[in-house]
C-alpha cells in the first residue's frame, strides 16, 4: 500500500487519497481472496470472515455499483457460512466469528447484491447470547453488536449490550458523540425506541462519521462497524431501503 506513514490517516480525504491506495488496496484482497474462497466452496465460513472488512472498505470508498459486482459472486455462499458459523457458535472464539460472517452479509446487503439474509439469520439468538455474557467480550465486540441489534430493531437488546443501563424516556435533539460509541449507540437506540424524528439525530450520525477515520486509525472501529451504523440510522431512522445504504454512505464521505 503507498503512502508516505505506516499509520492509517485519521481524515477522510486521507482515506480516500490516491497516495494511502486503501480503495486499490480493497480490490485487489477482494480479488485474490474470492477467487480463494470460490476454489474451496466448503469452508465459506473462513473466507467471508476475513472478506468482511474488505467488502465494506470497497462499498464505502468505491460505492454500492462496484461493491456489488464484487460482492455477487460470493451471495450463493452466505447461507452456507451463516450455518456453520452458528454450528460452531459454542466453540473457540465463536462471537467474532460470528458476527464478522454476519458483517460480510450486511455488507453484501447495503450494496444490493443480497437481500433478506441478516434478518433471516439467528443473528438475534446470537447476540442475546453474547448479551449474556457481556463481562466476557471486550468492548469493540459488544459495540458492534449493539450495532446489528439495532438494525434488527431491537433497542433494548442494543443497550443491554453496549451498557450504560436502562435507556432514557426521552431523548435529546442534537447530540454529537465524536469517538464515543457506546453514548452513540444509545442515543440511536434511544431515537428508535421513542420515534424520534431524523432532524433531532441527525448531529449524532454525522458526529460519529466525521470521528470514524480517526477511530478507525486509533483501532477503535472498522469498516464493518461503520456499515452497520449507516443502516442503523439510513433505515431505522431515515427509514430508506436497505440496498441504498451502501450509496448513501459513500456519497456523504466521498470528498468533493
Amino acid at each position: 500500500m503507498a503512502g508516505s506513514s505506516n499509520s492509517a490517516p485519521g481524515t477522510w480525504a486521507g482515506l480516500f487519497s490516491s497516495e494511502w491506495g486503501e480503495d486499490a488496496h480493497a480490490r485487489e484482497l477482494m480479488k485474490r481472496f474470492s477467487a480463494m474462497a470460490l476454489a474451496k466452496p466448503n469452508t465459506p465460513v473462513t473466507h467471508l470472515r476475513t472478506l468482511a472488512d474488505v467488502l465494506a472498505s470497497l462499498v464505502v470508498l468505491t460505492g454500492a455499483g462496484e461493491a456489488r459486482s464484487a460482492a455477487e459472486p460470493l451471495v450463493p455462499l452466505c447461507e452456507p457460512a451463516l450455518g456453520q458459523a452458528g454450528r460452531a457458535f459454542d466453540s473457540v472464539d465463536p462471537p467474532r466469528v460470528a458476527i464478522q460472517v454476519l458483517s460480510f452479509v450486511n455488507a453484501a446487503e447495503v450494496c444490493g447484491a443480497a437481500r433478506g439474509l441478516v434478518e433471516a439469520s439467528p443473528a438475534k439468538a446470537w447476540l442475546e447470547a453474547i448479551a449474556a455474557s457481556a463481562k466476557k467480550q471486550d468492548d469493540l465486540l459488544l459495540y458492534r453488536c449493539g450495532l446489528v441489534a439495532l438494525c434488527l430493531g431491537e433497542p433494548d437488546l442494543a443497550a443491554k449490550l453496549v451498557g450504560g443501563g436502562k435507556l432514557p424516556a426521552t431523548l435529546t435533539p442534537g447530540e454529537q458523540f465524536g469517538f464515543n460509541v457506546q453514548g452513540f449507540v444509545r442515543y440511536l437506540a434511544t431515537a428508535m425506541k421513542v420515534g424520534a424524528p431524523s432532524e433531532a439525530v441527525r448531529p449524532a450520525w454525522e458526529s460519529f462519521v466525521e470521528g470514524f477515520p480517526k477511530n478507525k486509525a486509533a483501532e477503535r472501529a472498522s469498516w464493518s462497524d461503520l456499515l452497520w451504523a449507516a443502516r442503523a440510522y439510513f433505515v431505522g431512522v431515515e427509514g430508506r431501503p436497505v440496498a441504498r445504504v451502501g450509496e448513501s454512505l459513500h456519497a456523504r464521505v466521498k470528498p468533493a
